[in-house]
């Protein structure tokens, strides 16, 4: 008696069928669920980017605001004693801490998060009457002034 193997399915088992299917539906699920992951990871970078801008530029205004103050003060004649605005910033963003660093030589407000550094943000101020005190803010301290002094003429955020 003579068997042809090519179409012998004796030899097919239940059990290889199983492994084969789950092993293919493990790899399709991980696959799908690391994808998952780097698309959440890539929308907080860009949400923690979106907010750093906004409050940057927040910030900004309120320079250009104490330093158009100071400057139309200036001459009108008047004196200035104190300008005093109180900074309302988060204390994470994306559930991150980060720091805030004001440089007084490139009149930049760089965002920096503590885990991310490709999330830096530099937001740029203008400043034609006074100097922005070069410092850096984390983001844990909360409760934030900023401060334009007379004697000095600069502004000073603490």
């Amino acid at each position: 008696m003579l068997r042809k193997l090519h179409d012998d399915e004796n030899a097919v088992s239940i059990s290889i069928g199983f492994i084969l299917t789950f092993s293919i539906t493990v790899l399709i699920m991980v696959t799908v669920l690391s994808s998952f992951y780097s698309l959440m990871d890539r929308s907080e970078q860009t949400v923690m980017h979106d907010e750093f801008e906004i409050h940057g530029n927040d910030i900004a205004v309120r320079i250009a605001t104490i330093d158009t103050m100071v400057g139309t003060t200036a001459n009108s004649g008047s004196d200035i004693d104190e300008i005093r605005y109180e900074l309302s910033l988060p204390m994470k963003i994306a559930g991150k801490p980060y720091s805030v660093e004001f440089i007084n030589s490139t009149k930049d407000i760089v965002f920096i998060s503590d885990e991310r550094e490709n999330t830096r943000v530099k937001v740029p101020y203008y400043t034609e009457n006074t100097r922005v005190i070069s410092t850096t803010l984390q983001s844990t301290q909360g409760g934030y002034t900023m401060t334009y002094e007379p004697e000095t003429n600069t502004i000073t955020i603490a």
